[in-house]
Formats: C-alpha cells, sequence, structure tokens
C-alpha cells in the first residue's frame, strides 16, 4: 500500500512539475511543453526499431526555457543527455537515440529525432 501511494505520489508531482498539456503525437512518451504547437511527423517502424521525426514550433517559448523543461523531463524519463553541440542535444535511453535539434529561434522551432542509437 505504501508503494502505491508513493507511486501516485510521485505521479501527480511529475504531472504538475513538467507543464505540459499532453504528449507528442509521435512520441507517447515524450510531454509537449505548453506553448507549442506539432507539425509535420515522419515515422518508420518496423519490428526491430524505429525512425520518428517531429517538429515542434513556439512562438512564446523561449530557447532557455525549452532547454530547461527539455532536459529535466528528459532525464526524468530515463533519457541520458550524450552531447551538447551548437544547437544540437544527442540523448540515449537504451537502446535508441534522441536528437534535439533547434532550427530557429523566432519562432523556435524543433526537430526531434528518434533512432537506433549510434545509427
Amino acid at each position: 500500500m505504501k508503494k502505491i501511494l508513493l507511486i501516485f505520489a510521485l505521479m501527480f508531482t511529475f504531472s504538475f512539475s513538467v507543464h505540459a498539456e499532453g504528449f507528442m503525437s509521435a512520441f507517447e512518451e515524450i510531454p509537449l511543453q505548453d506553448g507549442f504547437e506539432e507539425d509535420e511527423v515522419l515515422s518508420f517502424d518496423t519490428e526491430e526499431f524505429r525512425i520518428i521525426e517531429q517538429y515542434i514550433t513556439s512562438t512564446v517559448v523561449e530557447k532557455a526555457e525549452f532547454l530547461k523543461f527539455y532536459k529535466e523531463t528528459l532525464k526524468s524519463l530515463g533519457w541520458e543527455l550524450k552531447k551538447e553541440k551548437d544547437d544540437t542535444y544527442s540523448f540515449k535511453r537504451e537502446d535508441e537515440g534522441l536528437t534535439l535539434k533547434i532550427e530557429s529561434e523566432d519562432p523556435l522551432v524543433v526537430l526531434f529525432t528518434l533512432k537506433p542509437y549510434g545509427k
């Protein structure tokens, strides 16, 4: 019973700390930060791996706020930040890699790419 209460408390805390209205349509486990809209999606799935690309855009969220949100959120979801270079941020979880590439700052346009890690 204590474990159930602890899990519920953590879920309750997480839901209010991430400031997200929902999840990205292409990435069911990654929240969509408030102030962003989803754009183009490309998805390719096989039994062995998946490749997904999705753009999100915001005219109200600043780059620093975006980075803080996703670095904290992805870490809490088990993603490890492996590399930061220019405006590209690469994460790893198990055998998958997730890259966030900031393509423009006004408006803020970010490309999320998921593919097998190291490919």
